[in-house]
């Protein structure tokens, strides 16, 4: 699965790629695609407000928004298989600094991931403005994902500064996504609350 273009791949053929024990893809790429179905459904939101030149800017940006978390996803996906072979290293003295420079890269693409992530809800509140009324359900439907795929981030983000932490200095890390990370939680929260109120009758 890993040498499959992403693109070319069947929604079914990446649940099946889940569901194994390799990593590739994982939670991290998971997350990552849902973010994208997330801008998927608010550029959808756009094309039904056709009248409206903000609603199209969106759209286009939502649209490389989402082309751009695919890309994103499949590195998460590479790097989580690099980590799971560090992992499996048998014990010696190189398996610390294997796992924590594999660690380090997992933070980066899971970083890579909640800034996209973070750009779509920014978007998403914008199309909340801007969008066809008759669609808000669907763009609640469309938070309420990318809320999802922001915790991803976040978690997999904080998995990978523990685990760095068990095999060397995380302090340079720690330094470079400690903001991040909250801005995730937080971002995660505002997604939840914008689906909540445009899902209300």
């Amino acid at each position: 699965m890993a040498t499959e273009a992403w693109h070319e791949r069947t929604l079914d053929a990446f649940l099946r790629g889940l569901r194994r024990a390799t990593g590739n893809p994982g939670g991290g790429a998971a997350g990552g695609i849902v973010a994208a179905i997330g801008a998927a459904l608010g550029t959808m939101v756009c094309n039904y407000t056709p009248d409206e030149p903000r609603a199209r800017e969106r759209a286009l940006a939502l649209g490389l928004l989402g082309d751009r978390l695919v890309a994103a996803a499949a590195a998460d996906a590479e790097a989580s298989e690099r980590l799971g072979a560090a992992l499996a290293l048998s014990d010696s003295p190189d398996r610390s600094a294997a796992v924590f420079s594999a660690a380090a890269d997992a933070c980066a693409a899971s970083a890579a991931l909640g800034e996209l992530a973070l750009t779509v809800a920014q978007e998403l509140r914008t199309v909340a403005d801007v969008g066809n009324r008759h669609l808000m359900s669907d763009l609640a439907v469309a938070a309420d994902i990318t809320a999802a795929g922001l915790g991803a981030a976040a978690t997999n983000l904080r998995g990978g500064l523990e685990l760095a932490a068990a095999h060397g200095d995380p302090a340079a890390l720690e330094a470079s996504y400690r903001a991040l990370v909250a801005s995730l939680l937080a971002a995660r929260t505002d997604a939840r609350a914008l689906a909540d109120r445009l899902g209300e009758p």
